[in-house]
């Protein structure tokens, strides 16, 4: 029997999602309002779940790109204060911010959300995020970033569980350190590394993680999720495989494309330039050549009818992938669209009932 997907939604909280374009849509400026929009029409929907990602720098160019973003924590606390179901997950880079205050603001937000809250561990490639603020650990992080993480995320879930936690290493120092009051319940990880180092850590360490790449077929995906899962297994451990997907879904196949088109036509050279560059910068990091590669982000994307797009979420589903987090490039508008043109032509649905009991650790 075919697993249905747990849904998901990539909050707008960072200006333009997941389309370098200079037109509006995709381009937005991220405020309050339009997050707690989407976030009230998931959870009516049935979702599972909402992500915010976290950004302190963006790309520039004519759009600036991601440079207009908002906190991701203080806005999982907002989401979680006028939702009651669906699971919320914020995004920390560990370069910003010690684990012993990630804790403690962890657990008032799963204090708000009475139980609703998860991490989305980041591990920071982007060198001038962290550089601009004095941040960054020298060039070696980028070899040892993984390393850094898995320290990282032992000591968030000592202080979660443990009364005291003494530890010393290169990265970090407690002495004897308490942290009150604790989560309600183990808080899920969920971790979006796409490189072999990433997916072996996501594997270890990680209750769901992220994949995709330049090829967004379902047998690629497929071939992906095999490849954590394998990793997983050595560990004796379950992970379960989400997919980031920008979603263009139209009346008919013809409008879907001829919008992907437009988005790869108008697309923010410069701002592409300056990713490509920042990413370049870290040796572990794919490089993009191609326009549309590099228009979506290397996100993978369907752009098609809605009969299309619906198909192609069975077959996520059909190839093993537990759940999808949609980006849209209208967030005013597509994902009501979504609702009532696409889930309805799903084959493989939750019930109400197994909407209430998904992501339940």
């Amino acid at each position: 029997m075919v697993r249905p997907l747990d849904l998901g939604i990539f909050l707008p909280n960072a200006k333009g999602g997941a389309i370098m374009a200079t037109g509006s849509p995709p381009q937005y400026s991220p405020k309050w309002e339009l997050n707690k929009k989407n976030a009230i029409l998931a959870e009516r929907a049935g979702f599972e779940f909402l992500l915010s990602m976290v950004k302190w720098r963006g790309f520039g160019g004519e759009t600036n790109h991601w440079d207009y973003s908002l906190e991701s924590f203080t806005l999982m606390a907002a989401c979680a204060a006028v939702t009651s179901r669906i699971q919320l997950y914020a995004s920390v880079a560990i370069p910003t911010i010690h684990p012993g205050v990630i804790a403690k603001m962890a657990s008032t937000i799963d204090d708000i959300s009475k139980g609703r809250f998860g991490v989305n561990i980041v591990s920071g490639w982007n060198k001038l995020e962290y550089s601009q603020m004095g941040l960054w650990q020298g060039d070696d992080y980028f070899k040892r970033r993984y390393e850094y993480a898995a320290e990282y995320l032992d000591l968030l879930r000592r202080l979660w569980t443990e009364d005291r936690v003494t530890h010393h290493s290169d990265f970090f120092h407690f002495d004897d350190c308490k942290s009150y009051p604790k989560p309600s319940r183990q808080i899920p990880i969920i971790c979006a590394g796409q490189s072999d180092r990433g997916i072996a850590f996501t594997s270890q360490h990680a209750d769901f993680g992220f994949l995709g790449g330049q090829d967004d077929s379902l047998e690629d995906l497929g071939r992906l999720n095999d490849k954590l899962q394998a990793s997983a297994d050595s560990f004796g451990r379950n992970v379960g495989a989400y997919v980031l997907l920008t979603v263009i879904a139209e009346e008919t196949d013809e409008a879907a494309f001829a919008k992907r088109d437009h988005y790869i036509k108008t697309s923010d050279k410069a701002a592409m330039a300056e990713w490509a560059r920042v990413a370049g910068m870290d040796f572990s990091r794919a490089t993009y050549r191609d326009l549309e590669v590099q228009t979506f982000m290397a996100i993978p994307y369907i752009a098609g009818s809605y009969q299309t797009v619906a198909r192609y979420l069975d077959g996520l589903a059909e190839n093993g992938l537990a759940g999808v987090c949609f980006i849209f490039p209208d967030y005013e508008r597509d994902l009501e669209r979504l609702i009532d043109n696409v889930l309805p032509l799903l084959k493989h649905q939750r019930t109400a009932q197994q909407h209430s009991m998904a992501l339940v650790p």
